[in-house]
């Protein structure tokens, strides 16, 4: 079992495709505002835009920069792998002030070229800190297994077979820690509650993410974590045709789309992260080190869906009943009144 305190988050990114073909990598890029002041920020993502989910939320982010830091703004999609490296040196080779990237899968594209480039900024999104500090790259960390933590208590709260599901997008160590503080905070409720696992092998397959989740109610579960980014949307519509709840990673858009069956939401704020840390970094002219988007700056959490509460579901009053025990809980965690392993070990 592997412990940690300084952990990285769960679920994986994507952001807005574009135009112009970059020479040397199956890449495409728009700009977003060229005429904003000398300062700009280039935004490589591996994955398009339209997830309902993390990429989205990192568009919208990347469009706060330019609105209110008074910056240029570029996204460059690159989703072949062999494309990355060259995806990010092109754009250090344009002279960006900045150059944003997302999640695991770039990790060694942004490391590299940060070495080549020592007087370009580096951001690395959802990202623990390197072993070696690199000068000029500065990862922004989630704790989103607290988060997790927090749902699994709601989900063991509201549970009426002790069965639970969770799902998630792919194999990593960052799910499998959200998947047990998913599981420690269920039992910390309910020491009765069962919690089934299943990874659907993709961020992007609802329709494999739908089978898993109705064999999970079969085998009795009435409640569903939801930790497959673009996959999620496939998980609350078996949900819904089922009559069991979820609570999902998705968006507050996707939750008021199916009012009956998402609970509520655990969220990672990455655009209002990606948006702070950078603008910090283009203010001080230096890396940050490690930039914690932590539960007590709001950027990771749990909220009840209004929706939910809005509508027609019976058990509307009940959900809303539990927000003062979240909140009480919420805080603890951040108090350090409560203990949350970061365990990554295998599911």
């Amino acid at each position: 079992m592997k412990i940690s305190s300084r952990p990285l988050t769960a679920a994986l990114i994507s952001i807005a495709a574009s135009a112009l073909l970059l020479s040397g990598c199956s890449a495409t890029a728009s700009s977003n505002g060229t005429s904003a002041g000398n300062k700009s920020v280039t935004f490589v993502t591996t994955q398009p835009a339209g997830d309902g989910a993390g990429i989205d939320d990192l568009v919208k982010g990347l469009e706060k920069l330019k609105n209110e830091a008074n910056v240029s703004t570029k996204t460059i999609e690159a989703t072949d792998p062999s494309t990355y490296e060259s995806a990010v040196r092109n754009a250090a080779q344009t002279g960006t002030s900045v150059i944003a990237g997302a999640f695991p899968d770039i990790t060694n594209a942004l490391r590299t070229v940060a070495g080549e480039f020592p007087d370009t900024q580096f951001v690395h999104i959802f990202a623990d800190a390197p072993e070696k500090p690199v000068a000029n790259l500065t990862s922004v960390s989630f704790d989103v297994y607290k988060a997790a933590y927090l749902s699994g208590y709601a989900a063991g709260s509201l549970t009426k077979t002790n069965t639970l599901g969770w799902i998630g997008g792919a194999v990593s160590p960052l799910l499998n820690a959200n998947f047990h503080a998913y599981k420690q905070g269920a039992q910390a409720a309910n020491p009765n509650v069962k919690v089934i696992s299943g990874i659907v092998g993709s961020f992007s397959d609802p329709a494999k993410a739908r089978d898993i989740a109705l064999g999970m109610i079969s085998q009795g579960a009435d409640m569903l974590q939801t930790d497959a980014g673009g996959s999620s949307l496939g998980i609350i519509q078996a949900a819904e045709t089922k009559g069991a709840l979820i609570l999902t990673d998705a968006s507050d858009a996707v939750a008021q789309e199916h009012p009956q069956t998402v609970v509520g939401r655990t969220y990672l704020r990455f655009g209002d992260a990606l948006s702070e840390a950078t603008n910090q970094v283009l203010q001080g002219g230096k890396a940050l080190g490690t930039y914690a988007a932590s539960l007590d700056k709001d950027l990771v959490g749990l909220e009840i869906s209004q929706s939910f509460l809005n509508g027609s579901s019976s058990r509307a009053a009940e959900v809303k009943s539990l927000q003062p025990k979240m909140d009480e809980l919420k805080k603890q965690i951040i108090d350090g009144q409560i203990k949350i392993n970061y365990d990554t070990n295998g599911l």
